[in-house]
């Protein structure tokens, strides 16, 4: 490859970059001045807030409810907030770092396509239907975990990739970082990085042995031995830095699971969710709404990969399926909620699977290529290579319409279906149903006028404890969240338990049901909701219009305690 062909690839490649993170910055800001947000990106967002505005700023403000990778990219831009207040009260820093993301896993696409050296109309093609899938788009644009999460797994699995073509240690490196960043995203990249690792055991123990080395069981078991381990490496140093600074800080090594704020708590309180069959029925349908061309892509792939010989197409079928089987068995065994944003993967497998399809043309350049190099064979195993990528294109645009329908679905995208009351679409629903969607729509405006009202009253720093259970946006909204105290901080405890004394003026306050029994306050003071718990005297009773979100009160803190 010349000097003059990377120099264009590489314009090219810094223009598919910027296109899709302009696309994704423009319409995350026009749903965040909206008021359109997911409250899981506002938690984190609340959280890199605190590390560096609230009373006792600190990193352990990050939490380990959550994986930190989002709330630790929002950091700089968080930074911006007392210059650009639009960073946190318009949640314009998650959008920034969901943006930066989603674009990075475009841009892995279409990374993929050139190892490949598929001619640029068709995948153009294949990358635009990723980037412009809706729930794509929806993610790109959150400040959720999708984003990066999606960037972590596409990386991976072009790396991986290109590792069973040309055996170089860079590539197995760079897959080994990218599932462990994945982790960072989401706990989900444990999964990846489990089966990333038994497949690059198999494949390294089964490569066909190079003359000049040796050729033993045991030579090939301690080479197999050795790229896992390099592969595992990134992986293992971030899981044990995370699970050891949450074991010393919380006392859980995981608290995103067994914490009283993680999953499973989350889950007791609400109810529960479906188990069983029908979750695994309901999980496996949102995988089909979401790629519908999946099933066809596979066989299409195996008929091809015999008459090639050639496997690339099973690491996204391995490292992306497992993700997938993961989140199925997790809904089976009742340990989700019934989420369709937990199947985006889905969205990148068929989509890696569509560049699977043509034949590769020409060898992966790489910086040292192993022993067990592979040439590529010149068989492109189709007999209308036309028509099967038009069909490619026909399933990929399938998909995307399949996707757009479910997430107009209460019951197939509880989390996103209320967006349609944003578009055309408004004017063929019953008033009831659009109301119904304007309530979602509507979350957290309560929390932002309750936050503005703090901030008139110029309260000095540690003048109002919440809990941020359901507080978080409170806080985040707000100009000055110093003036909060909030269960990160090291005396919070201590506070609760004598507020007057140590300077708060004011307690807000939830209902003590579903998540709300256990809110901090309310366990302190169990009737504090109803009569102030001895501590306080009602100032403001705030009833909330956004859908599933609590009322709150607002009590003077009394001088004197009974």
């Amino acid at each position: 490859m010349t000097v003059a062909t990377m120099t264009r690839q590489t314009k090219i490649s810094l223009t598919v970059f910027s296109v899709a993170f302009l696309i994704y910055l423009a319409i995350g800001v026009l749903l965040a001045y909206r008021g359109i947000f997911l409250g899981d990106a506002l938690s984190r967002l609340q959280s890199a807030q605190s590390v560096l505005f609230s009373r006792s700023p600190g990193l352990v403000d990050i939490g380990f409810v959550f994986t930190p990778l989002s709330t630790v990219s929002a950091l700089p831009f968080v930074a911006l907030s007392p210059w650009i207040p639009a960073m946190t009260d318009r949640a314009l820093a998650g959008v920034i770092v969901s943006a930066l993301f989603t674009a990075g896993a475009v841009l892995q696409v279409w990374w993929t396509g050139l190892d490949r050296g598929l001619r640029t109309p068709y995948l153009a093609t294949v990358t635009a239907l990723f980037a412009l899938n809706p729930l794509v788009i929806f993610y790109a644009v959150s400040g959720m975990s999708e984003g990066p999460f999606l960037f972590a797994m596409a990386w991976a699995t072009r790396r991986l990739m290109r590792f069973l073509r040309t055996d170089d240690v860079h590539d197995l490196m760079a897959g080994g970082i990218a599932v462990a960043v994945g982790f960072l995203a989401r706990y989900d990249g444990l999964v990846a990085a489990a089966v990333g690792a038994a497949f690059v055991a198999v494949v390294t123990a089964t490569r066909r042995a190079d003359p000049t080395v040796p050729t033993s069981p045991r030579h090939r078991f301690a080479r197999a031995v050795t790229d896992t381990a390099v592969f595992l490496f990134p992986i293992t140093v971030a899981a044990a830095v995370w699970f050891a600074a949450s074991w010393l800080t919380t006392g859980i090594i995981s608290a995103q699971v067994s914490g009283s704020y993680g999953n499973a708590a989350i889950l007791e309180s609400s109810g529960g969710v479906d188990s069983g069959l029908s979750a695994a029925r309901d999980a496996v349908a949102r995988i089909l709404l979401l790629s519908p061309g999946g099933i066809v892509l596979i066989v299409v792939l195996g008929v091809v990969g015999r008459r090639r010989r050639a496997v690339g197409g099973v690491v996204p079928m391995v490292l992306l399926g497992a993700v997938l089987i993961f989140q199925v068995a997790s809904a089976v065994a009742g340990s989700t909620f019934g989420l369709l944003r937990f199947f985006i993967i889905a969205v990148l497998l068929v989509t890696v699977l569509a560049l699977a399809v043509p034949a590769a043309n020409g060898n992966i350049a790489t910086r040292r290529p192993g022993r067990g190099r592979r040439d590529r064979g010149t068989v492109s195993g189709i007999i209308r290579p036309a028509l099967t990528n038009a069909m490619v294109i026909v399933l990929l645009v399938a998909g995307t319409v399949s996707t757009t329908a479910a997430m107009t679905s209460k019951r197939w995208a509880p989390q996103e279906y209320a967006l349609a009351a944003e578009t055309p679409l408004a004017s063929q629903m019953s008033a009831a149903d659009l109301e119904d969607r304007q309530a979602v729509l509507r979350t957290w405006g309560t929390e932002r006028r309750l936050a503005q009202f703090l901030d008139e009253k110029d309260l000095p720093a540690g003048s109002v404890l919440l809990d941020t259970t359901y507080g978080f946006p409170v806080v985040l909204f707000s100009s000055r969240p110093e003036t909060f105290v909030i269960p990160s901080d090291p005396d919070f405890v201590t506070i609760l338990s004598s507020p007057w004394e140590r300077g708060v003026r004011y307690i807000l306050t939830v209902p003590p049901e579903g998540r709300g029994a256990t809110d901090a306050v309310n366990l302190r003071y169990p009737t504090i909701w109803d009569n102030g718990g001895g501590v306080g005297t009602l100032d403001l009773s705030v009833p909330n219009d956004g859908a599933g979100q609590p009322d709150f009160r607002l009590y003077r803190v009394r001088e004197t305690t009974e």
